[in-house]
Order: C-alpha cells, then structure tokens, then sequence
C-alpha cells in the first residue's frame, strides 16, 4: 500500500499518528470515509492490531458495509474485523452475555416502533381504555424520553411526579416493562441501555473480557453522537484502548433527537473523567474533493459566524467553479418554475437527472414545486417524505371534499369518521355499516335518514349529526360560493370541525398544519387561475397528483429535507425556499442562539451537498404558512451572498405581467444576469399549427409578436418575442393563443 501517494498531508497524518487519543475534524467533502478506511488498513498492514482487535462503529449499515469493502480490497483476509451500527453492535452483544441479567433469555426478539405502538394500544385496552385514547402517543413519548436519559422503569418506580398524568404514564412504563420481559423481546432503546447494565455490572467479568478484546475502537459521524452512546463507547475501553473518532461539529443536525456536539468539541475533558493522562490529538482536515471555491467560500463565511465550532476553513481542490446563482422570485409559483425551468434547461445540455437535487428545510414545501415537475415532464423522487397530496392530513381532507361532491363515497367516509376524534368506536362503525349494507344505501346517505333511529349512545349521535350538519352546510356553500372564495369556504370547515384536533398530540404536529395552511394557500392559487371551475376540478387535480405513478429507473431529480441529504453529493443542487421563517425556522429564531447555530449548520451541510453548481432562491410571495409576507433569509448576508432584484410592472392588455431580473453574485464578483424561461402552461385548446421550424414568427395575443429560436420537441418550442419586457419564453407549440404568421 502506497500511503503517501494516496493521501493528502492531513490524511496521511491522521492514518499514520501513532497517538492513543485521536479526533479527526473533517470537514464536508473532505474525504472522511477515505481516512477511516485507511487508518484501519494502516493498523492492519503494520501489525498493530489483529482484525479481531478492531471494532469499528458507523451510524448506517450503508457505511459500516461501504467501509469494511473498501478495507477488504485493501487487506485480503480482515473478515474479522467488527464494523457495524452501534445497535448492531449490541444486538450481538446482548446475544452472547443478555443471560448474565437472568432475565431475558439470548432469542431474545426486537420490536420496532410500529410493534411499540401496537403493544401500547393493547395495554390500553387491558385497562378499560380504548387503542385511540390519546395518551397512548404520550405514554409512549414517555417511556422514550426516559430510556434517552439512560433509566430503565426500576430506576424511576419509586419516583412519585407530582402530575396526575406523568405518574399515569409511569404505570404505562411498568406495565410495559412487563410486557417485553414477559414475552422476551427488546425495543431499540433496550438494545443499549441492556448492554451498558451488563458492562457497568461487570458480572463474571464480562467488561474485563470485551475491554481486552477491542484495542482500538473508531467512531464515524462522532459529531451525532448521544449522552448514553458515549457512556457506552467509554464503557468498552480500558486504560489502554485507544480511541479514533472522525467528525465535523458543523455538520451536528439532530440535537433534537439528543446529539451533543459538545461531546466532540470537549473530547480530552469527557475523557479525562474516566481514563488517566489522557491527550488529545485534534487533526483537521480541510481540502475538500467535493466542491468549487465559490461554494466553499460561501459555506465557510456562513458557518463562520457560529460560536460553538472548532474553527475551520474548506480549501477547494476543484477549483473557482461558477458563481452561485441566486435568484429572488415573485412568488412561490414564480420560484418553482423558474427551478423546473433550470433543471430542463440543464438536463437539455447533458445534464442527467440523477445528478440533480432540490433541497428544501421542511417538506410541505415540495407542493408546488411538484406541480411544476409534473407540468413539465420531468421524473422526481421524494426522499424523508412523501408526495404532498399523499401525506395523511392532506388526504384526510381530500376525504372530506370528495364527500362534499360525492355523498356516496363509503371510502372517504370511512376514513374520515374518527378525524377529527368522534368516539365512534369499531362496533357502532359496524351497527351503521350493517344498517346501510339492508337498506342497500351509501353510508352517508343511511347516516342521514336514520341517525335518529339508531342504538347508539346520544353523545355519539350528537356528534354524527355536528359532523353531517357542517359537511352539507359546506358543500351547499362550495355549490353557489365564487370560485374566488373557494378557499376561505374550506378554511372555515377545517376550522368547524377542528380538524387540527387530529394530530395535536402528535410530534410532528407543526408541519402539519403547514402542510394544512399551504393546502388552503394552493386552493386560493388554484381557483385564482381558474375562476369558473367548479371545486370539483381542484377535488380531480389533486387526487391525480396524490397518485401519480413514482419513477423507478433511477435517473430522477431527487427532492428532500436537508436532514435527508446529509452525507449525499450532487453535481447541481437547488436550495428552495430560502426564506427567514423557513430556513431558519420561526421556531428557531424564537428560541434561542443555540437554535439558531443548528439552523446555520443545516445550511452549512445543504451548501457543501453541491459539487458543481448551487442555486440558492427564495421569493416574496405572500406565506400561508407564516401569514405574512415573505422576506430572504438571514443566511444569503452571512454567506457574502448578494441578490440585485427589479421587479417592472408592465399593464399590459389589462394585465399586469411581471419582468423578475435576478443576479448572481458572490463576493467582489461582477454579477451576471440570470435568464430565465417560465413555462407557460395551457390546459385545452389548439392553434392547430401542423409543426415550427427555427426561425418561424408567430404572434401571441398577449405577449406580441416573437420568433422561434429552438424547437425543443414536438410539444415544446422556445420563442424570443420583441417587447423585451417578456424575452424568451418556453412554450406549448399547440397553445390556442399562438399563431403563425407569413415571414
């Protein structure tokens, strides 16, 4: 093995130190993965340790497999090596030594969260409660909270709260605790707190046995490291062991799932508490392989400006790259299609799919940039969520509508008969059905002429006739509403049945009802565009696009959370939405400086995602979700990054159409004007023009007269028009307001 020709100096520092106490600081691209590999191959090849020595810990079996590959064609013969996830690790851990606690026997079987979820509900039933009580997300949340703090039940079963409600979820915990041991099964919690017990313990000298084992111990992604994962990791190590960790603090992302970055920052000290003379070797490396030197710069100016980091700069290997485009859209509808337009316009000059990304800070807003992907052809996979009209609350309410068109629906009904919670349990959901099944009637329909005759409860009566009483009211009101109000009309159901009643205890609740307020936003646009279609219309589309056919060749655009794209790359990334309120979010700039330093940090990690290109836009339309006008992030200054904007409104033929100039910028360079086509998109109708050819001149009835510049297919032409406050602009070749003229 040719170390030196291999490596960078830093890397070859970092795999060649012969220190007992190492932290590797790597910044983003620059070659992590490579160093860990090397240093396990280096420990191998100079007979420093046997494989059977080395244990390796990884946070995805993606890497653990990716690692072990690279060290296998390196080192023939290192099978023996250990490198896997830390629940891995204690799996067969606790497979070997888990009869030490005479407990749980070693066919032990682990749960998974839906299994949590399923025993709760049942726990609830065995105490007269019912499986959609609640508390059963609480009691669980609970039971979570306090495994993340290293307690298992009997270290809080004589701790009495002085809430009603926590000593209730206490119980829930005893009773669960029961369960698992009953039964002999394990959640992923148990996995470790069991394998840190029988460490601590050292029953039989079982800490002694695995201590001696493992003399050097390495740990990727150190910077996402938890409390309890560390005292585990520290619990494996004696005094001669040796610790090898790589991270980047400025990549530290999950703080509210209970990552301490502070772990790595005070590394010597955390270490100091347990083991003797302890001296930390801090190696940075800072040559990035990923991306250009203007995308660098901007990252590092933007993560510049937090406190708690060791500090560093990214040195591009790559070179100066192109400038970063940033560009300031009119509106939301305006910002996704000047994106769609950039990914056809790249795709078109060699650019694939694949290689393309767009990356938003929270998931509900991918629903109009999905539109516009969808109107232009272009293949998208969602990543750490699902299509927009796909997510529950939105179907929920698409359930709703379709019951406002088509009372027949038994469908919509039945999934909307508990949402918001009515008490409407499975056997009076039975006693109706079977009414309606006689009659040979809808359920609705049933549910109206006989709800005063059925054997149910008056409090559930009651609540089915609040229930058909707002349903009819609305959709009488959607019948002679103008489609202009439409979605005030829909606001003031949601809000009548209290239907963000329906996910209020839940985790995620808050992008819920964004997800629920850009839906209301989406129909305001919708009927803003098409003032005479009826609700039915919106009802269709929505549906159609809920269940669009996902694309599964693998040369798509990949759409996704910056949470989701960490440790990915792409050639072209589009940043979406980079407004102050979204990224950084209202909840963070509320909270604390703390809040607001992770909020920089996923920044940091969605810039230095892009290799050769990175698109930055943000726009000034009017937010649903925030109720107020949107403004640019905060960030777009940290970063040195500069937007010049004019806006010119032209009345044109009644209209106002609008000229939106953006500019890239970065630093002390000359900004250069980004041009953009927007689609226009025309839903019926024919000019019944055969075929273009370049050079063609054609008028259109609202921008004027224009010449073809590109016949892009057989659906698709580029027109240059002369009044250049329109350009150049993408257009349908069957678009009912052009027309061919004579040369």
């Amino acid at each position: 093995m040719n170390f030196i020709n291999d490596l960078n100096h830093e890397q070859l520092t970092a795999v060649t130190t012969d220190k007992k106490y190492v932290s590797v600081i790597a910044g983003a691209g620059s070659g992590k993965t490579r160093v860990l590999t090397y240093r396990i191959s280096f420990l191998l090849s100079e007979n420093i340790a046997l494989p059977s020595q080395i244990l390796g810990i990884t946070f995805t079996n993606k890497a653990a497999k990716e690692i072990k590959e690279r060290v296998l064609k390196l080192i023939p013969g290192a099978e023996r090596m250990t490198l896997s996830t830390i629940h891995s690790f204690c799996a067969r851990f606790l497979r070997i030594y888990i009869d030490a606690l005479d407990i749980y026997q070693k066919n032990f079987t682990i749960i998974d969260e839906e299994d949590q979820k399923t025993i709760m509900k049942n726990l609830f039933v065995s105490k007269g409660l019912t499986k959609t009580d609640e508390r059963i997300k609480e009691a669980m949340n609970f039971i979570s909270s306090k495994k993340g703090e290293g307690l298992e039940y009997q270290d809080i079963a004589d701790k009495v709260y002085p809430n009603h409600e926590l000593n209730f979820y206490k119980e829930c915990f005893a009773d669960y605790d029961a369960y698992l041991k009953k039964t002999n099964s394990l959640d992923f919690d148990d996995l470790i707190l069991l394998t840190i017990k029988i460490l601590e313990d050292d029953v039989n000298g079982i800490r002694k046995e695995v201590t001696k084992k493992y003399h050097h111990i390495l740990v990727d992604e150190f910077q996402d490291i938890d409390d309890v994962q560390f005292h585990l990791i520290t619990l494996l190590m004696n005094q001669e062991t040796s610790l090898y960790v790589v991270g980047d603090p400025d990549q530290t992302i999950y703080t509210w799932r209970g990552a301490n970055n502070k772990i790595l920052l005070d590394l010597e000290k955390n270490l100091s508490y347990q083991f003797r003379n302890v001296t930390l070797e801090t190696i940075v490396l800072k040559n990035n392989y990923r991306s250009t030197k203007n995308i660098l710069d901007a990252s590092n100016a933007l993560i510049s400006h937090n406190k708690n980091r060791i500090k560093k700069d990214l040195v591009a290997v790559n070179g100066e790259g192109d400038n970063i485009t940033v560009y300031n859209a009119y509106d939301g509808e305006e910002e996704s299609s000047y994106v769609a337009s950039m990914i056809d316009e790249l795709v078109r000059k060699g650019e694939e799919y694949k290689n393309i990304a767009v990356l938003y800070r929270s998931n509900y807003l991918s629903r109009e940039l999905e539109s516009q992907l969808n109107l232009m052809r272009i293949p998208y996979q969602i990543f750490g969520g699902i299509r927009f009209f796909a997510r529950k609350e939105i179907k929920d309410l698409l359930a709703y509508f379709n019951l406002f068109i088509n009372p027949s629906s038994d469908i919509s009904f039945d999934r909307i008969i508990n949402v918001p919670k009515r008490n409407i349990g499975p056997t009076s959901l039975d006693k109706i059905k079977m009414g309606a099944n006689s009659a040979s009637q809808p359920i609705y329909y049933f549910l109206k002429e006989n709800l005063s005759n059925l054997e149910l409860p008056k409090s559930k009566l009651a609540e089915l006739e609040k229930m058909i009483n707002i349903i009819d009211a609305t959709s009488e009101k959607l019948k002679v509403a103008s489609p202009l109000d439409f979605g005030d009309v829909i606001k003031k159901f949601i809000d009548d049945i209290h239907f963000y009643d329906s996910f209020s205890k839940e985790d995620d609740k808050d992008e819920r009802i964004d997800n629920v307020k850009e839906l209301i936003g989406n129909i305001k646009l919708f009927f803003n565009n098409n003032q005479t279609s009826p609700f039915a219309d919106f009802v269709e589309n929505a549906s159609l696009q809920a269940s669009g056919e996902e694309i599964n060749d693998g040369n798509y655009v990949s759409l996704m959370t910056v949470h989701s794209a960490k440790g990915l790359e792409f050639n072209e990334v589009f940043i979406f939405g980079f407004n102050d309120g979204v990224f950084p979010s209202a909840r963070s700039v509320s909270e604390n400086a703390e809040a607001m330093e992770e909020e920089r940090r996923l920044a940091y990690v969605a810039f230095t995602r892009a290799k050769k290109h990175l698109y930055v836009s943000f726009n000034n339309g009017f937010s649903y979700v925030q109720g107020r006008t949107l403004v640019p992030s905060p960030f777009l200054k940290e970063a040195g990054l500069k937007v010049k904007e004019k806006i010119v409104k032209t009345p044109y033929n009644g209209k106002n159409i609008y000229k939106n100039e953006s500019y890239s910028s970065y630093g002390n360079k000359a900004a250069s004007k980004v041009n953009i086509n927007k689609p226009i998109i025309i839903p019926q109708g024919s000019n019944n023009v055969k075929s273009w050819n370049v050079g063609d001149l054609l008028k259109h009835a609202d921008y004027g007269v224009g010449k073809v510049i590109e016949v892009v297919s057989d659906k698709i032409i580029k027109v240059k028009f002369e009044n250049k406050a329109f350009g150049e602009k993408t257009l349908l070749s069957t678009h009912i307001k052009i027309s061919k003229l004579e040369s």
